[in-house]
């Protein structure tokens, strides 16, 4: 009898959001000694170590599923037919059990960051492990530089690009608010910072409000591969995700992104914004920012969806 599998036919967002995509199908995986297989080679592919999976054995499906305009139903129905028996398994849903041995295979290709369960039942030691940087990664400029600097400098990360995007949220769905700068003024008093002393990250391309940002390349992004590799820089986000994974203290942005390098980090003390409120910018006619608290940790859940949800991996 051949073994079942657990196959990612759909990736979702970008490179935090597919971290947690894949630490949900891998666990799943584990828990319950399947396989894993992808749709294709993501970022994770050449940032970690041990995220070297089989992509999916069957070419002309791999071929269809890559067209990013069909539907997941339509997706999900063409996978069934080439993994008879396999069921739809989305850990937001099916939170009293997200990780419920189903005994078939399961396709899933959702975000799975919505439900406490999906991270009380990760091991913390076990995604440290699948998520253990690559020797391309640790033999990089990049990383040698942070290395030299670990623990020896605090950081602000804002999170903006699409978000910040009038247009594309009036005609895009968007669930990310937009905390504001003065947010962060107010946890560095709060908490004891010096202002001038913080090192600010941001995707705030237009400098509206990371005024003195570096300049540096926006390399193309495409599905299903995600972000372009390129052999000198490797990716055009690494310096900043490096900078905060080996930073002293981290104020993090409501972000996947920043979340996931400050979880793996080795050396970085964290606060975090507490989203208990959502407002879209640039919708409903206002471009309002918020004005929220920061907490010592990093177990506020980078997105308004339940103002409680703490997000727990031990």
């Amino acid at each position: 009898m051949l073994k079942n599998k657990v196959i990612i036919n759909a990736w979702t967002g970008m490179f935090g959001i597919r971290m947690h995509e894949y630490a949900f199908a891998k666990t799943y995986a584990n828990k319950n000694n399947l396989d894993l297989e992808l749709l294709s080679n993501w970022e994770g592919s050449v940032m970690f170590k041990n995220a070297i999976e089989n992509i999916i054995e069957f070419s002309e499906l791999v071929e269809y599923l890559k067209n990013g305009n069909l539907s997941l139903n339509e997706k999900n129905q063409e996978t069934i037919k080439y993994y008879p028996g396999a069921i739809v398994w989305d850990g937001n849903v099916q939170y009293k059990e997200p990780y419920k041995n189903n005994q078939c295979h399961i396709i899933t290709n959702g975000t799975n960051a919505y439900q406490d369960s999906i991270f009380d039942k990760m091991d913390l030691s076990y995604i440290k492990h699948i998520f253990e940087l690559s020797d391309t990664v640790k033999e990089s400029a990049t990383y040698k530089y942070w290395e030299s600097r670990a623990g020896t400098y605090d950081v602000a990360h804002l999170r903006r690009g699409d978000i910040a995007d009038v247009q594309y949220n009036l005609n895009n769905e968007q669930g990310y608010s937009i905390v504001s700068k003065e947010s962060y003024f107010v946890a560095f008093k709060k908490f004891g910072y010096d202002k001038n002393n913080i090192e600010w990250i941001s995707n705030d391309y237009t400098k509206k409000w990371h005024l003195n940002r570096p300049d540096t390349p926006m390399l193309p992004w495409s599905y299903p591969e995600g972000a372009q590799f390129n052999k000198d820089i490797i990716f055009d986000w690494l310096d900043d995700w490096l900078k905060i994974y080996f930073a002293r203290t981290v104020f993090r942005g409501n972000s996947s992104f920043s979340f996931w390098a400050c979880l793996l980090s080795p050396t970085a003390k964290i606060y975090s914004p507490v989203m208990d409120k959502k407002l879209i910018y640039g919708v409903n006619g206002t471009t309002e920012e918020l004005l929220v608290d920061f907490t010592e940790g990093n177990n506020n859940h980078w997105m308004y969806f339940n103002p409680k949800r703490q997000i727990g991996i031990k």
